[in-house]
């Protein structure tokens, strides 16, 4: 599991690239454009949590999915060496 969340979410970032740069332009770029920035400290705040909380969500699912993935794949590998020590069992 040690390269397996990166891997994660390196292909979630892949795929949400185009999705996060209509975010980026509606939230940053259109106030922006509008004027909306002369509030410099307001949309300082604004800017860094529209910057830093998808990027933190993302690896946090890819993280969260990644867990669950090994505790199935734990619980099944569990399961199929018991099967195969009660049929060496019966035999």
């Amino acid at each position: 599991m040690n390269r397996a969340i990166p891997r994660a979410a390196a292909r979630a970032f892949r795929h949400a690239a185009l999705p996060l740069a209509w975010y980026y332009a509606v939230t940053l770029a259109l106030p922006i454009a509008n004027g909306a920035a002369q509030g410099v400290a307001a949309f300082a705040e604004h800017a860094l949590a529209v910057l830093v909380v998808p990027p933190v969500l993302i690896v946090l699912a890819c993280a969260a999915r990644e867990i669950v993935r090994l505790l199935r794949w734990r619980g099944t590998a569990r399961a199929a060496a018991r099967e195969l020590c009660d049929s060496r069992l019966r035999a």
